[in-house]
């Protein structure tokens, strides 16, 4: 890898799998703008990936395609560190299509950093309030395994991650993806304007909650659609299948 270290994006992340249906999802929030077109790197059936601190987006398809091509999370996070001479300003998490996770976090990203890992999650985040984030995102988590719907449990758990503090200076930017059988993303969801902003009192986590609470009920439009154009359109659909 050439180039500096790359622009900053402040983060804190939910990477998973789903252990159900094999989903792969990330959701996040950031305080710079449009963190969902820079961090998150999906591929069905391969992994999941989020590059976030300063930032390098080449990481993102590179940690792909070395999973693709046999490589474990940790196997492919060591693989980067050592083409990559900006890497401890860096944070990384990938979770594969197997479940597997590794992370890594430099020690030159911003203050507080560090990351968490569990058997098809990766919960993660730099220039935080502390340590109780990142915990409360894992335990988020971990707690809903029993939610049917795989978004819900990523959305969930960045909102714990923002109850427990976030970022000090709110949050303006955030986004959801998840894959499923199918190379094109399922759920692809972006905040790039907290609406009104953190000085005046919003944040991006709750523009996403209301963005995805009006999409939750389409998740399964949105997956049949491109197999049968012949459906109805969204909001005749929405009304026979309400509730």
């Amino acid at each position: 890898m050439t180039g500096g270290p790359g622009i900053p994006f402040n983060t804190f992340t939910i990477v998973a799998r789903c252990e159900t249906t094999g989903a792969l999802g990330i959701c996040l929030a950031s305080s710079p703008l449009t963190v969902a077109s820079r961090c998150p790197f999906l591929r069905a059936g391969v992994g999941a990936v989020s590059t976030q601190a300063n930032t390098n987006p080449k990481l993102g398809p590179a940690a792909l395609d070395l999973l693709a091509s046999g490589k474990s999370p940790a196997q492919a996070i060591e693989a980067l560190r050592s083409d990559d001479p900006w890497i401890d300003h860096r944070q990384i998490g990938i979770v594969d299509a197997a479940g597997r996770s590794a992370a890594f976090t430099g020690p030159k990203t911003a203050a507080w950093a560090s990351h968490e890992t569990g058997p098809g999650f990766v919960a993660m985040g730099n220039n935080l309030i502390g340590e109780p984030v990142v915990q409360a995102i894992a335990e988020s988590y971990r707690a809903s395994a029993a939610e049917p719907v795989f978004e819900e449990r990523l959305m969930a758990a960045v909102e714990a991650g923002r109850d427990a503090g976030g970022q000090a200076i709110g949050h303006l930017s955030g986004g959801m993806i998840v894959c499923g059988d199918d190379p094109h993303p399922r759920t692809d969801l972006r905040i790039e304007m907290a609406n009104p902003t953190p000085q005046e009192g919003g944040d991006a986590v709750d523009d996403l909650r209301r963005v995805f609470d009006a999409f939750k009920p389409l998740i399964p439009y949105y997956q049949q659609w491109p197999g049968n154009p012949d459906m109805d359109d969204w909001q005749t659909w929405l009304k026979k299948n309400a509730g």
